[in-house]
């Protein structure tokens, strides 16, 4: 036993002179407790109360000890399991995790940032409501160049840019210290963006956007160039109303009402370069995964297009919604969630393009029978899920499967028309013409 502690005393003496190469220090730190000479176990355990943010990029950068200690994939892969109530990921049994097993370490970081960061949601988080800028409701929004910049539309025709760092909150809401009401006004404001109601927006590269395109009732997708302040400089046109729009280079694809997809390049001109057919309603939700895109209907179905193929590669894979239709999509490599009108989740194998289960986010309540609950809005991050619902609540989930719950925020405005989540920053759309906004306190200093 003396000489396994002999053994441990002389480890822990040559970690020391590494990190400090001083022979006062070493016989400081031999008389003296601290972290460099507790047991792993004992450091562990203090760790464990400490942001996961934090010890990823400062701690375990102080010295090689700690380096040899967090390098552990398993100590991340305990971290991130103990979180959850249930398994993650959702779908374990994925090619891609034979190939590589999840970053356990960025997991652990993002599920612990965002539990602390949703379930204090009013110490940590500055909500601001912006009304009577659009005069009809808000039906779309979006958040690009890491959250400082937000676009939103809806039926008064018009597309406003925001400088989301300037919409500063002024006075407090009574009764609600973290929610308050701004009179802040867009950067932009064109009202006479389309014809008819704006339904959907996207960029052409979320994190450095350049060009925006909306989808609108008027028959047109338009480009806006963002650098000129919302400069129109190309109309598609789509023969019918556009509800839907998604990009993946320089493709811009349309769902429209008449049940067909178009895509388009910007770099062609104003007519559609492919045209597709799968689904018996009108396209609803679009997005796009790396070369794919996926589509559902008002007919209650997926269908998956590779646009570098030119291909189908899913027609009518029917998702059993009970009567409800679709509303949103969201696709990563972890997982294919569609969000429908009755508060239902359907999870789509994203490999294999399989129907997988159903789970019942906010399930008919006996009060209000006739008065369904959509899933409006549907964001999936590393180990996280948000949504959102015409109910006026936004829920986060654990990507776990089942999805297991860890917060709720509630909104000003009920009826959220559509949510954006981007750099911490979070932005819903509402009925009541009102934008409303969830932003880091910390960016917010002299509030």
């Amino acid at each position: 036993m003396c000489d396994m502690l002999q053994t441990v005393k002389d480890e822990l003496r040559d970690i020391e002179n590494e990190c400090f190469n001083s022979t006062a220090q070493d016989e400081l730190y031999e008389s003296k407790p601290s972290l460099l000479t507790l047991p792993v176990e004992v450091f562990l355990k203090i760790c464990s109360f400490l942001d996961g943010d934090y010890i990823s990029k400062t701690l375990r950068n102080v010295c090689t000890r700690f380096e040899d200690i967090f390098a552990d994939e398993e100590l991340w892969k305990y971290w991130a399991s103990s979180r959850m109530k249930y398994p993650f990921p959702p779908l374990p049994n994925l090619k891609i995790w034979e190939e590589k097993e999840p970053n356990w370490e960025d997991v652990f970081v993002d599920i612990d940032k965002e539990s602390k960061r949703w379930v204090n949601a009013e110490e940590t988080m500055r909500h601001v409501v912006i009304k009577d800028v659009h005069f009809a409701s808000v039906d779309t929004v979006l958040l690009v160049r890491n959250g400082e910049v937000c676009i939103s539309g809806g039926r008064d025709r018009g597309l406003a840019l925001w400088d989301v760092m300037s919409v500063s909150p002024h006075e407090q809401s009574q009764g609600c210290p973290a929610t308050t009401v701004t009179t802040s006004k867009p950067h932009v404001m064109r009202y006479d963006a389309h014809a008819g109601w704006v339904w959907d927006l996207a960029a052409d590269n979320p994190d450095d956007a350049g060009v925006v395109y909306s989808a609108s009732w008027d028959n047109t997708v338009k480009a806006w160039d963002l650098a000129t302040g919302l400069t129109c400089v190309e109309t598609f046109k789509c023969g019918m109303s556009a509800l839907s729009v998604a990009t993946s280079d320089n493709i811009v694809m349309a769902g429209l009402y008449s049940k067909n997809i178009l895509g388009f390049d910007i770099r062609a001109g104003p007519n559609p370069i492919t045209s597709y057919k799968t689904h018996k309603g009108p396209v609803l939700a679009l997005n796009h995964f790396e070369n794919k895109i996926a589509s559902v209907s008002e007919d209650r179905t997926l269908a998956v297009y590779d646009r570098v193929a030119g291909k189908v590669l899913v027609s009518d894979l029917k998702i059993p919604m009970e009567k409800a239709f679709p509303v949103c999509i969201s696709w990563t490599p972890t997982a294919l969630y569609i969000g429908d009108s009755k508060g239902g989740l359907h999870l789509i194998d994203p490999e294999a393009l399989k129907y997988e289960s159903t789970h019942h986010i906010w399930p008919k309540e006996e009060k209000e029978p006739t008065k369904p609950c959509k899933i409006t809005g549907c964001i999936q991050t590393l180990g996280n899920l948000i949504l959102c619902s015409d109910k006026g609540e936004i829920k986060f989930f654990h990507n776990s499967y089942p999805p297991s719950e860890f917060a709720t925020v509630k909104t000003a405005t009920l009826d959220v028309t559509q949510l954006r989540y981007q750099n911490d920053v979070l932005v819903i759309g509402t009925c009541d013409s009102a934008l409303e906004f969830w932003v880091p306190k910390e960016k917010f200093p002299d509030f």
